[in-house]
């Protein structure tokens, strides 16, 4: 088995591209308008109630809950309902695997799209954040974005999990009930994770959502920054990024050739 070469990775990135440009009005409705719509209705709505929270405003602690929930979004859909409508129903696996491209590139080139399209979809979310003010100016947030893209791969991984183990569309309710919805709502997008009891924040703590948030809110809000702990959260998110992609990998090497 040879080693995975990044012209074949970037073949397949490419191909998906060129198929984006194509649905761009869509895309851009679904993975860019709806986050900021959700900044905007919670950063204003909410806000006119919550001044504060984690010692900032609460429109500057929505915004990196915001980002975060964006590129989770985004890269969960690319790689679960996007990737099994190109595998199970349009049959285009099939197609580029009957060339040199291996299953290992295969896979990674949607990774690297879903993370591409997912870090575009986070920096409409913090330019919107920026220009209502809950971001402050310098280049500090923008240290964030290869922390939020290092998360798109996580996300993304996790998506391929789930197409790896449907059998028909119906099975991506689980994945989204199950894992994108808790995210969003348990992770400390809207609300800090104490306010929860405290078997859901065990629960919070194990998506890399959290670790995502935690590690980059600091960044996108200008307090003070405890680089150890950044390294620690991202860390974890590196590490669940690696078990979900040899998940996937071997449970689609099982589907497609055993």
């Amino acid at each position: 088995m040879r080693m995975p070469e990044f012209v074949y990775v970037r073949a397949v990135c490419d191909r998906q591209y060129r198929v984006f440009r194509k649905l761009i009005g869509s895309s851009l409705v679904s993975n860019v308008a709806n986050p900021i719509l959700f900044l905007f209705a919670f950063g204003f709505g909410m806000g006119a109630f919550i001044d504060t929270m984690s010692g900032m405003s609460y429109l500057t602690f929505v915004v990196a809950g915001m980002i975060g929930y964006s590129a989770a979004f985004t890269a969960s859909f690319e790689t679960s309902i996007g990737a099994f409508t190109r595998y199970f129903l349009q049959k285009n696996w099939d197609a580029i695997l009957s060339t040199p491209v291996t299953l290992t590139e295969l896979l990674l080139g949607e990774v690297l799209w879903a993370s591409i399209k997912s870090l575009f979809a986070a920096v409409c979310v913090l330019i919107v954040g920026w220009i209502w003010g809950g971001v402050p100016n310098g280049f500090l947030p923008l240290l964030s974005l290869p922390i939020v893209f290092i998360g798109a791969i996580c996300f993304a991984s996790a998506g391929l999990v789930a197409t790896a183990y449907a059998k028909g569309y119906e099975f991506f309710a689980y994945f989204f009930t199950f894992w994108v919805t808790p995210m969003f709502v348990f992770c400390g997008v809207f609300f800090e994770i104490t306010r929860f009891p405290e078997f859901i924040q065990y629960v919070a703590w194990a998506f890399p959502m959290t670790h995502l948030i935690a590690a980059i809110r600091p960044l996108t809000a200008g307090i003070d920054i405890d680089a150890g702990a950044i390294l620690l959260h991202t860390g974890y998110v590196v590490l669940f990024s690696a078990a979900a992609f040899w998940l996937a990998h071997r449970r689609l090497r099982q589907r497609l050739y055993d």
